[in-house]
């Protein structure tokens, strides 16, 4: 199997599992923000780095796809 198609289902997985992964791990979703002096200067809601990650993962399937139907 090709590593693309292996990181588009892994990015998938986290995009569907994310927030129990977190959990598990012990991290909270300040993870997603950037902050300075105890100040949030820039935050990303939990949903959209899910949305992020789902894409980046379909777009690596598609590309890991192309590759193998080339071969």
């Amino acid at each position: 199997m090709n590593s693309n198609i292996i990181w588009g289902i892994v990015l998938l997985a986290l995009s569907l599992f994310l927030k129990p992964l977190l959990a598990i791990v012990g991290l909270n979703e300040r993870l997603f923000g950037l902050h300075w002096q105890g100040e949030t200067v820039f935050s990303l809601s939990p949903f959209l780095v899910r949305i992020i990650l789902a894409v980046i993962g379909i777009i690596m399937l598609i590309i890991g796809g192309m590759q193998v139907a080339k071969q």
